[in-house]
This record gives C-alpha cells, structure tokens and sequence, in this order.
C-alpha cells in the first residue's frame, strides 16, 4: 500500500510540475489532484513513525520546483503558479504536523 500511495503522489507531482517546466501553462485540475494525493498521504501515515523517503523527497522539492517554474511566465499566470506553490507547500505542512 505504501508503494502505491507513494507511486501515486509522484504521478501527480509530475503531472502538476512537468507541463509548468516545459512552459505548457498552468493545470488546475492536476493541481487539485496533487492535494487530493498529498491529503491520502497525510491520512495513510498520520500514525506512523516515519514517512517513506521517496515521499518526503516528492514533498520537500514540490514548493521550490513550482517556484522556479513560474519565472518562466508572466504577469497573472506566474502569480497563480506562485500562489499554487504557496499552496501546495501549506498542504505538505499540514499533511506532516
């Protein structure tokens, strides 16, 4: 289950950050899907001990991949793909406290 859950959480990151890096615009809805996988993460390993370290790497390189990606646009685009990396950096935080 802990693959799965895993495999699942880097298919939507890279779903979400990919398109941003190769300068094909802004997916809400991939966007929605990555907090929906990082909230099934955050339910699946709130009683355990540790967090596998495939996700953690997913998770603490998701904030600083969005951020980079939006200087490859302009004006109202790169301020919603900042705010969507404010975002999902506030579910990660929330998913692990």
């Amino acid at each position: 289950m802990e693959t799965d859950l895993v495999s699942r959480l880097d298919e939507a990151a890279t779903r979400f950050v990919i398109p941003l890096r190769m300068n094909e615009g802004f997916d809400e809805q991939a966007l929605l899907r990555l907090q929906e996988e990082i909230d099934g993460c955050s339910t699946a390993w709130r009683n355990e001990t540790h967090v596998p370290k495939r996700a953690a790497l997913i998770l603490a390189e998701l904030h600083p991949a969005i951020e980079a990606c939006a200087w490859l646009y302009d004006g109202d685009v790169r301020q919603r793909i900042q705010e969507a990396g404010l975002l999902v950096s506030e579910t990660v935080v929330e998913a692990l406290d």
